[in-house]
């Protein structure tokens, strides 16, 4: 029993080892493969896990060494992008354009980027892109909730608020629930026979692509690298050029960042997605990302019968773990737009509905069945907390 002890453990220390190598790898011939397209990637960075002995952490981009403020962090050149610039409806790169990009036009540059990059999957060794693709064919399947299981979209159904989706309307023949716009967004949109703007069928890879697309896009382009560098809006130390620009994408530090320290971005407030944050917030992070955000979170409360308005604000936390809450700033007034009383009401409302909603699914450890991935079941409960906290 000992020896066979002594042999489960060498086998799954020599599995941990054998795939850590093949991601350094991956991600050796990728640096190595923007550099030889006239990229840069500074030396005292490196992509690995955030807990290199963990086979399920995450990857992301870290300092080896300090870096100084507004030092230059990598600059990926546009023949590395999976793009579809000449092809892309509603957008060209100029902002006055970008502002009238229709959510009809949205969906069609998805489909027509994701069934370039699903090309492009399929070439795999022989594409163009090769060293990206190798890195992008590791990616499984279900990171966002759109792709979960179905025990795992039935309950964040639960969880978020009714009237995110039209109750009722049916899609095919399924019937939409509420936060559907959340899990069901692929067939509303993309699925043939069901949208104007679809283009896949009904078929496990088409839909992966899609979900990729969506996950790792940057408006019409997917860039190798960049794309690795991950969300946080209360962390963020890098800033960027447009991908748009004629060299490509340039990436620096936006203060001196400590060796060891990981590399962040926003995927709300970027240069060329003009700052959607007035619209978007946690919910649609998770929806697009597939994770709750850390600290800030963004909460955002649509106009409808119950408002006159749409209601802003952020929940922020500071070094003592103290939180607070911040209101939309109205520039035209110069103040932040405190809630009126009929919002307050609306707001109490909706905690109560939420709390509610918490003991209804009992999102503990204990509770937990088994009935879905242990990720999604992380992911609800975690999104549950911040919107019983908001």
């Amino acid at each position: 029993m000992k020896m066979f002890r002594m042999n489960a453990s060498f086998l799954l220390l020599s599995s941990l080892i054998s795939a850590t190598y093949a991601i350094d790898v991956i991600m050796n011939d990728m640096v190595e493969w923007v550099l030889s397209e006239g990229g840069t990637f500074n030396d005292k960075l490196e992509i690995r896990k955030f807990d290199p002995t963990d086979p399920n952490s995450y990857l992301g981009v870290f300092a080896k060494e300090d870096i100084g403020a507004q030092e230059s962090l990598m600059r990926i050149p546009k023949s590395c992008y999976i793009e579809i610039f000449d092809e892309e409806k509603g957008y060209n790169g100029n902002s006055e354009d970008k502002e009238g990009e229709s959510d009809f036009h949205y969906h069609q540059n998805i489909c027509t980027l994701g069934q370039k990059l699903m090309e492009e999957m399929k070439f795999g060794d022989k594409s163009k892109f090769a060293p990206y693709v190798a890195y992008l064919k590791t990616q499984n399947p279900g990171q966002l909730p759109v792709n979960w299981s179905e025990p795992g979209k039935n309950l964040l159904r639960k969880a978020f608020r009714p009237g995110r989706s039209e109750p009722g309307k049916k899609i095919a023949s399924k019937s939409v629930q509420p936060g559907s716009d959340v899990v069901d967004w692929i067939d509303r949109y993309y699925m043939k026979d069901i949208s104007e703007t679809s283009c896949i069928n009904d078929d496990p890879f088409e839909i992966h692509m899609i979900e990729m697309t969506i996950q790792r896009c940057f408006d019409t382009a997917l860039i190798p690298i960049w794309d690795m560098v991950n969300h946080d809006n209360g962390r963020i130390n890098t800033e960027n050029s447009s991908m748009y620009d004629k060299d490509g994408l340039k990436v620096r530090s936006s203060r001196p960042i400590k060796s060891g320290e990981e590399i962040f971005a926003t995927y709300d407030k970027c240069v060329d997605c003009e700052d959607i944050s007035d619209e978007e917030g946690t919910p649609e992070i998770l929806r697009d990302f597939g994770f709750v955000e850390s600290y800030p979170h963004r909460w955002i409360f649509e106009d409808t019968n119950e408002l006159d308005a749409d209601i802003w604000f952020e929940i922020k936390q500071d070094d003592k773990n103290e939180t607070s809450v911040e209101w939309w700033f109205d520039e035209a007034t110069g103040a932040h737009e405190v809630p009126n009383l009929k919002e307050l009401l609306f707001l109490s409302k909706e905690l109560n509905r939420v709390t509610e909603v918490g003991k209804a699914l009992n999102m503990t450890d204990a509770a937990y069945t088994g009935d879905m991935p242990m990720r999604e079941w992380y992911m609800i409960s975690q999104y549950q907390k911040a919107a019983e906290q908001a």
